[in-house]
């Protein structure tokens, strides 16, 4: 307990409650709006991919308004109450109130989304030597709820119908909203400390703002191929993978929860690899890092393309397929999803830190409106044609100006053991 300072564990416990019920609803909503609602395929994915770009491009509003007098405490208590009533609104099961519910959402989640990384830096100030284990802490719970609440969401579905599911993540909302309530004097009282200052080798202003544009480059290719696993591959497990045990059928949504397990499961092997790394001359780079983790989302989806030869669109295969490219994509978020809103912190000046993570999450909101419309591609093209431009995308990236430029800031404190945490599954699930 001496590694959290006070207000921590009720920050992290808010944040999990919250990303319970935003991992529910898009373990859901693909297949909602298809089966339920009878929209298209192409037209859910769509919508799917909108959807998860607007609460990333809400946190820029987010941003700029705690920023100021309003505070980031009230903002993420005030974002968690409306995104509770947009569930509510997904009750209904009308088109119309679809819109208006997944818009509430969009807009509370994504107000509340930079308030962890915020305030753990400042809650943090006085004992910077245990920041990572509180960091690893969030990402473990956020992980956490990305496997159970698949589970519990389909299960309330299939007891209950699609108006429960949505029900219990409304009361996720108003848990996280709660919790966040009871210690807000002193959460916001943590909002006036100054965070740890950065080290960075940075000479301009300049030199920093190419490099976040470089960094926004890299998370939007990387947004675009690493969302299919809320989307396409859903699908693809759906309706060309055999899901059969024994006797026992898994059911689509749980396979969310498979990337989140493999996510938690990669993260503590991959943290001994690098801090290896760091003891080789040339080898612990963030460039490399970030580099690697593209490389390996294009080899992410070379077991898909080997699988839709198999299948030749109409026989099932196996699900060690899937699981592969699903492994291999939870190494690509680690290494690159996670970096993002942590160094974009450290390069921020203090004042600004709203607006700058905001502006990291709208580049990423691009990546994932992209992502919908490749989406919609599903039905009209071969499959094997379609996974083959997904490693495309992000391989030509893996090789370009990031590899080349020199990190701004000392890689040893940049990348701490083990603290993956708040992903772009946040990602992006």
């Amino acid at each position: 307990m001496r590694r959290y300072p006070p207000g921590f564990l009720t920050l992290s416990a808010s944040v999990a409650c919250e990303r319970f019920s935003v991992f529910r609803l898009l373990s859901l909503l693909l297949l909602y709006l298809n089966e339920r609602l009878g929209f298209t395929t192409a037209s859910a994915t769509d919508i799917l991919g909108c959807f998860i770009a607007a609460t990333y491009v809400s946190p820029l509003l987010g941003g700029i308004v705690s920023d100021g007098r309003f505070g980031v405490v009230r903002v993420a208590s005030l974002g968690y109450l409306v995104a509770a009533v947009g569930y509510a609104f997904l009750m209904m099961e009308r088109v119309p109130a679809l819109y208006a519910g997944l818009a509430l959402v969009a807009l509370g989640s994504g107000a509340a989304k930079s308030a962890p990384q915020a305030l753990a830096t400042r809650l943090y100030a006085d004992i910077p030597e245990h920041r990572d284990h509180g960091l690893t802490l969030i990402y473990l719970l956020a992980n956490a709820s990305a496997i159970v609440s698949p589970v519990v969401g389909e299960t309330a579905r299939s007891w209950l119908g699609w108006p429960a599911a949505f029900a219990v993540a409304s009361l996720g909302l108003v848990a996280a909203w709660a919790i966040l309530r009871s210690h807000s004097s002193l959460l916001r009282a943590a909002e006036q400390r100054e965070p740890a200052a950065a080290k960075t080798d940075c000479d301009t202003p300049r030199g920093s703002l190419l490099l976040l544009l470089c960094l926004c480059l890299i998370s939007m290719l990387f947004t675009v191929a690493h969302m299919q696993a809320s989307t396409t591959l859903l699908l693809w497990a759906r309706d060309h993978t055999n899901r059969r045990f024994l006797t026992w059928e898994l059911p689509v949504p749980y396979i969310a929860s498979l990337h989140s397990g493999l996510v938690i499961a990669v993260s503590p092997l991959l943290s001994r690899l690098l801090l290896r790394l760091r003891t080789a001359p040339g080898l612990g780079s963030i460039s490399i890092k970030i580099a690697g983790g593209m490389a390996v989302t294009s080899l992410a989806y070379a077991p898909m393309i080997i699988a839709a030869q198999i299948s030749g669109g109409l026989a099932l295969v196996s699900i060690g397929w899937l699981l592969g490219c699903l492994l291999m994509l939870s190494v690509a978020e680690l290494l690159v999803g996670a970096l993002g809103p942590s160094f974009v912190l450290r390069l921020a000046p203090t004042q600004s830190g709203g607006r700058w993570i905001g502006a990291w999450y709208a580049a990423t909101a691009v990546g994932f409106w992209v992502a919908g419309r490749i989406g919609g591609l599903w039905d009209r093209v071969p499959h094997s044609a379609f996974f083959l431009g997904l490693a495309v995308i992000p391989l030509r990236e893996s090789r370009r100006s990031v590899v080349d430029r020199k990190p701004t800031w000392s890689d040893r404190n940049s990348f701490p053991q083990g603290a993956f945490w708040m992903t772009s599954s946040d990602s992006a699930r």
